[in-house]
């Protein structure tokens, strides 16, 4: 049997926990309300409160692909807060520019007799807010869009890249493809971004040779032939690596596959060679081992090592790269 699922979280351990991760919202610590939101889940012990603290907590952190996710799996789930999500749900596609899945999203509300009263207004507004913006923006403003894009690209901070990269990945790449080319190679541009880029032009099919620099490495890669992150042999061999903590532990495994695709996102194309996907198998299951026992009530050090510790030092510096620059 596995060993958390025998511990009891008690309510004072658990409002301690809630408040950690209050806390940390107001104090815009958004990775650190992560942690203890991810330890009252491991106890399955995340309120609705907590789970929407957590939908914020990424959606600040610019993952607001995860943020939607969630929103979409707790729809689903949990009927009696349905409106809730969808609420929060509608807001962040609003904010990362996806307008049309905001319109097609109301247009299925439209005729709900459940809808709550004190959400009408609001929705129509948004509903109006991307009309607008989708009947308006034309070629000529999208082309002064994109040479700010390129702007940014050169002179800007990751969070001004990141949200310009989101908005632009509505649009055609390939009128723009010429112009983004260099930046697959520029050494001063955060690898994350590099990633976007590269995904951008995977979505659009993208049928030609592209070269790549990453930490000093370049390839030739042609996006029509790219694997998506875990789809790769490396990712792979990696997850069955864990299979049995997906069996065995659900959450901590769920955790330990994020870890991953962060530190997968930013080598993306790259990987590791094959031959270290066990040594990173431990080492992300042994970071998110660390994470989840955040001030855990008589945790112990977990044994790890050295080669575990060398790939847990790694991957944990490569995470800072993803998010170092996020609130700047």
């Amino acid at each position: 049997m596995n060993d958390r699922q025998e511990v009891v979280m008690f309510p004072g351990w658990k409002r301690d926990l809630e408040e950690q991760s209050k806390r940390a919202i107001e104090n815009k610590n958004y990775e650190e309300a992560l942690l203890f939101i991810h330890k009252l889940e491991s106890f399955n012990a995340a309120s609705n409160e907590i789970l929407i603290a957590k939908i914020i907590s990424l959606s600040e952190l610019g993952q607001n692909e995860q943020a939607i996710g969630l929103c979409r799996k707790l729809m689903k789930e949990d009927e009696s807060n349905y409106y809730q999500y969808i609420h929060i749900y509608l807001n962040i596609l609003f904010h990362s520019n996806q307008y049309s899945e905001v319109m097609d999203t109301l247009h299925q509300l439209e005729n709900d007799p459940k809808l709550p009263p004190e959400y009408k207004a609001h929705f129509q507004l948004l509903y109006d807010q991307c009309e607008e913006f989708l009947t308006t923006t034309g070629a000529e403003e999208r082309e002064k869009d994109m040479d700010h894009f390129i702007d940014s690209l050169e002179n800007g901070h990751f969070k001004e890249q990141w949200k310009l990269l989101s908005y632009h990945r509505t649009f055609a790449v390939r009128p723009y493809l010429e112009l983004i080319k260099p930046y697959f190679v520029d050494t001063k541009l955060n690898p994350v971004i590099k990633t976007g880029l590269l995904q951008w032009c995977m979505d659009e099919e993208v049928n030609e040779n592209l070269e790549i620099e990453k930490f000093e490495k370049y390839m030739i890669a042609n996006p029509t032939l790219i694997e998506d992150i875990l789809d790769t042999n490396f990712a792979t061999k990696v997850l069955s690596e864990l299979e049995e903590i997906e069996q065995e532990d659900p959450t901590m495994f769920s955790f330990t596959k994020q870890i991953l695709y962060r530190y997968l996102y930013i080598l993306f194309p790259f990987t590791p060679k094959l031959e270290q996907a066990t040594d990173v198998a431990d080492a992300v299951l042994g970071l998110a081992k660390q994470y989840l026992t955040l001030d855990e009530p008589s945790s112990k050090q977990h044994e790890t090592t050295k080669d575990q510790e060398e790939w847990m030092e790694t991957i944990e510096r490569y995470e800072k790269v993803y998010f170092s620059q996020i609130d700047d």
